[in-house]
């Protein structure tokens, strides 16, 4: 697919969209990730239930749909027309998704949590909606482009699972009420989990670490030969293990296998840009990406366990799947989304407010935005909060689960309070901001 384009042979010229397409997404989305860790802690005693259940699904649902997927859509809007150097398509209906695409979710987490059937079911419609909205824009986007690099194929692949695993999550939905998928259940559930988990948000999250990474350490991606094996890979693996997990088959470790080998392959890439850049010290916004990492592996080992069957009890099975869940949705994905955060959304309020000031009077760089302290309690917070609630949920431990989705609950303050330091920058004021202060003559 590489050097292959489907479309003109000419290349649109980039052009970055407007502020509020992608900030949107992740002012709802920072609101859906804080509301689900306050929530959390008020929510042991579901957490530690069976993890498929009304409460529980409604608070996966918040921070899968609310939080990840759409921090990943609004920085799709942002990274696809820059990173490779296109327009987006349609800004207007960037804009009509992020509001269908907020009903969707709003519907399916109350409906879920009430546990009312036809209400979630037309939340899911929403949010099928949405998606298909986004991934016509997108693909608008991407056909474009003269040439499909690794990254456009990321994107490209990670679009066609999102769609799969929202329309999969609609015959769920459907299944609810009027039962017509035989009583498969957790079958369903663990393939529909991988779907989202890798093939949408883990493949975008790979795809966009080839760009963003190198560009934010001062790096380089140099070959892309071995990125080119872990896409292909990642979704034989994927495609093969999302077939085992439906249908129950024996080969789910092969699949398994697979998968690790396509993540061994991304980490080693991240290594050797790491290790090439040119900015030695690592600010927090890396050091985010790279424990993120850290936890990539230990999911990926976790991942493997679980395709053996060998555990002593189904109990014990049960509560390793959740716990694996848990680590993958935050100490891989959330974390990695986190770091990111750090680094873009400064240089967004940055552009937006002073870009247009410079030469004319002093501007703040936008490094300076964040500040250290807070960002460094938040990452100690959230690291501390994620492994003591992933080990209690492991070992069935209330008092474990409680202190951390507590600590959790803190590190939600803290990130929001970050941000609110970056965002603040937007606000016309009078008198000048501190950062804007230190830089006057």
């Amino acid at each position: 697919m590489a050097g292959s384009k489907p479309g003109s042979a000419n290349s649109v010229p980039a052009r970055q969209p407007s502020l509020w397409v992608p900030l949107r997404y992740f002012m709802a989305a920072q609101g859906a990730l804080l509301a689900t860790l306050l929530w959390a802690p008020f929510q042991v005693s579901d957490l530690l239930d069976f993890y498929y259940q009304g409460h529980a699904l409604a608070l996966t649902h918040l921070l899968t749909l609310g939080w990840i997927t759409m921090t990943i859509m609004g920085a799709s809007f942002q990274l696809v027309p820059v990173a490779l150097e296109t327009t987006l398509y349609s800004e207007r209906l960037a804009r009509w998704q992020f509001w269908i695409m907020l009903l969707g979710v709003t519907a399916m987490v109350g409906h879920f949590w009430i546990g009312r059937h036809p209400g979630m079911a037309l939340g899911a419609g929403l949010v099928l909606v949405a998606v298909i909205l986004h991934a016509i824009n997108m693909g608008r986007t991407l056909w474009q482009l003269p040439r499909w690099d690794i990254v456009a194929q990321h994107v490209a692949a990670a679009l066609t699972y999102l769609a799969a695993t929202a329309a999969m999550g609609n015959l769920m939905a459907l299944d609810k009420i009027f039962d017509f998928l035989g009583g498969q259940v957790l079958r369903t559930i663990h393939a529909h989990a991988h779907l989202a988990g890798i093939g949408w948000i883990t493949m975008m999250i790979f795809g966009s670490s080839y760009k963003l990474i190198p560009m934010f350490s001062l790096g380089e991606l140099r070959d892309e030969r071995l990125a080119r094996w872990q896409f292909w890979l990642l979704n034989v693996g994927l495609v093969g293990l999302f077939g085992t997990l439906l249908f129950r088959s024996a080969w789910a470790s092969l699949f398994g296998l697979l998968i690790a080998a396509a993540v061994g392959l991304f980490l080693w890439k991240m290594r050797e840009v790491l290790r090439a850049r040119r900015r030695p010290r690592l600010d927090w916004g890396l050091r985010h990406a790279l424990s993120a990492i850290a936890s990539l592996a230990i999911v990926t080992v976790l991942g493997l366990w679980l395709t053996t069957g060998w555990v002593p009890s189904e109990e014990f099975g049960a509560r390793l799947a959740f716990g694996y869940g848990v680590l993958a949705l935050l100490g891989w994905v959330s974390v990695m989304i986190i770091g990111m955060m750090y680094k873009i959304i400064p240089f967004l309020v940055w552009h937006h407010r002073y870009s247009d000031l410079v030469g004319l009077r002093p501007v703040p760089p936008a490094t300076q935005f964040l500040g250290e302290t807070v960002p460094r309690i938040e990452f100690w917070l959230l690291h501390i909060g994620i492994q003591t609630t992933v080990v209690g949920l492991i070992v069935a431990s209330g008092l474990l689960v409680q202190a951390g989705t507590i600590v959790l609950a803190l590190a939600g303050l803290a990130f929001a309070v970050a941000l609110s330091r970056i965002y603040r920058h937007l606000v016309p004021r009078l008198t000048p901001l501190p950062e804007v202060q230190a830089v006057r003559p």
